[in-house]
């Protein structure tokens, strides 16, 4: 029998749904699919992100992850940023191309990313342009982005252009809890450092700064990118007139500070942290000398570290006038990239045992104009979770 009524296409998809059990479509069908598809499911319909969204679907796939660890990479030039990722292949061949899919896109020309990625999100500080920073925690597969609250901090409202603020994530994996580290100091301020610590909870909108303590000023390298390896994020720092490396307890919010040789001192602004087999690694490609360096910190408490010198085996990274290293991939494989580019994108995997160069086009679906700015990060896990 025909049923006569009036309905809007909400109603028409309510009805279809109706057909359907929540649970099991939920289950059945998006908990099947990879974090692309996921993310694309969710701008259908409001219906559709909803059930994305509801709380139980977080709790029924914790740790799910279809897809396997890529590459992360944010490309800018004067048309904006575009966030993209690339799949991550161990030991690629000379014939090897990798396709970049085109997460999103968000205006401005720059930004700084302090941290690696924890459960899928990053803490990034927007450059823009006529603007101050904004300081946000964000998924770069489905663009959707949360403000970290301002601080307001009395006693240099007048000196403000004199303070400089750092955004470090970290993540503790007894507690199971992320944290952002902000770093509020001034160099023309005499003895003014203040440390503030946040804790990110996916779905909290109620985040709140409280104020800890360090008891040596020193002041973030912002240009290199901090590594949280078992619960202890590792940043650069200066400190007085020396380089150093700084140390954040992510569980018990404490600070401690790595001994460095003169060698790490040297190269401390070119430096790279990466996550060299669970150990705190210190790296650097010399263009000069064509050789890459790696620092290993073999014991934090007694900060001994090893040294170990590449030679690389051909000359294509001295193409580059600025080259950096987006992580190590397995037990034996660093990856590096151009920071800029005009033409072609390129990725060059670096076996250690080896001591072999491959270099890996990377094939983006979208034609830049001009010069661009580059940031890769390795072993991204996407997440489709809501915060």
């Amino acid at each position: 029998m025909n049923h006569e009524r009036s309905s809007t296409s909400g109603d028409e998809e309510t009805e279809y749904f109706d057909a359907i059990h929540v649970d099991l479509f939920t289950s059945n069908i998006l908990s099947k699919l990879p974090v692309k598809s996921l993310a694309q499911c969710r701008c259908v319909s409001k219906l559709w992100s909803s059930i994305i969204r509801r709380p139980y679907y977080n709790m029924l796939f914790p740790i799910k992850s279809p897809d396997p660890p890529r590459i992360l990479w944010s490309i800018g030039n004067a048309g904006g940023l575009f966030f993209y990722s690339s799949p991550q292949p161990c030991n690629p061949d000379e014939n090897t191309s990798l396709v970049a899919t085109l997460h999103h896109w968000t205006s401005g020309k720059c930004l700084t990313i302090s941290s690696p990625p924890i459960g899928g999100l990053l803490c990034i500080e927007y450059h823009r342009k006529n603007s101050l920073g904004l300081e946000v925690i964000s998924n770069p597969i489905t663009g959707e982005f949360l403000a970290l609250p301002k601080l307001v901090i009395n006693e240099v409202k007048k000196e403000w252009l004199f303070v400089d603020e750092t955004f470090f994530f970290g993540y503790d994996p007894i507690e199971k809890q992320s944290k952002v580290l902000r770093i509020t100091a001034s160099r023309r301020l005499p003895k003014f450092g203040q440390y503030h610590v946040l804790t990110f909870e996916s779905g909290n909108r109620n985040l709140l700064w409280r104020k800890t303590e360090c008891c040596t000023l020193h002041f973030p390298r912002y240009d290199i990118r901090a590594m949280c390896i078992s619960g202890i994020l590792y940043y650069a720092a200066d400190f007085l007139t020396n380089f150093t490396i700084a140390c954040f307890h992510v569980r018990s919010e404490s600070f401690s500070f790595i001994d460095i040789d003169q060698d790490i001192q040297k190269m401390g602004h070119s430096l790279d942290f990466i996550d060299y087999k669970g150990k705190l690694g210190a790296s650097v490609y010399e263009h000069c000398f064509n050789t890459f360096k790696l620092w290993v910190l073999e014991d934090a408490e007694t900060h001994q570290w090893s040294k170990y010198i590449y030679q690389m085996p051909n000359t294509w990274l001295k193409k580059f006038s600025s080259v950096h290293i987006a992580g190590m991939i397995g037990s034996s494989e660093i990856v590096f990239y151009p920071e800029y580019t005009q033409d072609q994108f390129f990725i060059f995997y670096y076996n250690l045992e080896s001591n072999i160069l491959t270099r890996v086009i990377l094939e983006v679906p979208l034609q830049f104009n001009g010069k661009c700015y580059v940031k890769a990060l390795a072993n991204y896990v996407g997440d489709v979770r809501l915060m």
